[in-house]
């Protein structure tokens, strides 16, 4: 019988270090297109191409490339981003042709390393027809399938001429909204108006986009809630201490959203693994939970609320139904919290009122914990300095 304890421990951390290892989306997709009032077109585009090289240690060798432009294992892979990247008006593909490669020089070690994400920024230039940029028409753009871009996709596209721009979180094979590229006129706004994306497929978007952050995207999010789980066998207990979470983050999220709340992200990120550290090691000194914790996971809760803001940061919100837009994402966040203790129940929930649960279980899982969110640490500190 002591091997079922220790199975389920097993397949409990499989199914969360198999997961991508992002945290705060900071290996996401980001495109910006620029359009100038001569009908040029440029495109800047900052991506991880791990997956798109075949793995991080074919990156790093296509990464020491002295000319990327020309080299024979990059030139298929920008060519492939050139056709991916669809950017078109009035539903007429712009052709674009890659300019500039700035390759990440990193060591080795970051491009195989599950917490490190070596990005490489691509300019592209094209040209819209002539007199484009004083019609009447529409820009959207699209992101080819076929290209292994990392998701979701910070899209923005911008006029030079009006100053007029407009942020989107796309997925691979998705159509973005159009932008006019002239400023329409309030008939023209109305209707405009009822041909975009309608309200709640946007609200529907960025509730999958919140639950994603977490599951299974999040795994620094991910592990502090396990942390919880691990630190008490009562089920009401684990209410009040994801409670106590949940409002801490949705305070400070929205407050940040709104912009009454700043902390550079150098700050932020570590302070978000030292929290999961704490966690993981007073599971460890402790088999009592504390009422003090309450109050510690409340503060633990504005931290990665900050977190969360600074995802939404990197990737804007739109601006009509900007609050309906951030409490739908805020409500997919904590979906994906249930969803985890929802997993862990599922694989441990039978075992925890017996004697061996805390030596099968939380005292393996709670070390993995910290020393895992330990490493992070040290990393964006590395980072950050």
């Amino acid at each position: 019988m002591r091997r079922r304890p220790a199975f389920g421990l097993a397949a409990l951390l499989l199914c969360v270090l198999a997961t991508p290892v992002q945290a705060h989306l900071l290996n996401m997709t980001r495109v910006q297109v620029d359009v100038g009032a001569d009908d040029q077109v440029a495109v800047s585009a900052s991506l991880d191409l791990t997956r798109e090289a075949g793995g991080g240690a074919e990156y790093y060798r296509l990464s020491r490339s002295p000319s990327p432009l020309t080299d024979s294992g990059l030139q298929p892979r920008l060519s492939a981003l050139a056709v991916a990247l669809q950017l078109r008006l009035d539903g007429a593909l712009i052709p674009l042709r890659v300019t500039g490669v700035r390759l990440p020089q990193l060591p080795e070690s970051d491009f195989l390393s599950p917490v490190a994400w070596p990005m490489t920024d691509i300019t592209l230039v094209g040209t819209l027809p002539p007199g484009a940029a004083l019609g009447s028409g529409s820009l959207q753009m699209r992101f080819d399938p076929a290209f292994r871009f990392e998701e979701p996709i910070a899209l923005t596209l911008q006029l030079g001429s009006s100053g007029r721009r407009m942020t989107r979180w796309l997925v691979a094979g998705q159509l973005s909204p159009s932008l006019p590229l002239r400023a329409p006129t309030s008939g023209e706004a109305a209707e405009s108006a009822a041909g975009s994306e309608p309200v709640l497929s946007g609200l529907w978007r960025y509730l999958v986009f919140g639950f994603e952050h977490i599951l299974p995207r999040g795994l620094d999010h991910m592990l502090f809630v396990i942390g919880l789980y691990l630190g008490t066998r009562r089920l009401r207990t684990l209410l009040m201490l994801v409670t106590s979470f949940t409002v801490a983050h949705s305070a400070t999220l929205i407050l940040a959203s709104f912009g009454a709340l700043r902390l550079p992200a150098s700050v932020v990120e570590p302070l978000i693994t030292l929290s999961i550290v704490w966690i993981g090691l007073e599971n460890l000194l402790s088999e009592r939970v504390r009422a003090w914790r309450v109050a510690l996971v409340f503060a633990f809760g504005l931290l990665h609320g900050l977190g969360f803001a600074a995802a939404l940061k990197e990737l804007g919100l739109p601006q009509s139904n900007f609050l309906a837009t951030l409490l739908s994402f805020n409500l997919g966040v904590e979906f994906g919290q249930l969803a985890v203790i929802g997993l862990a129940l599922l694989l441990t929930g039978w075992s925890r009122q017996h004697s061996g649960y805390r030596r099968y279980f939380v005292i393996p899982g709670s070390l993995t914990i910290a020393m895992l969110a330990l490493v992070w640490t040290v990393l964006r500190l590395r980072s950050a300095g």
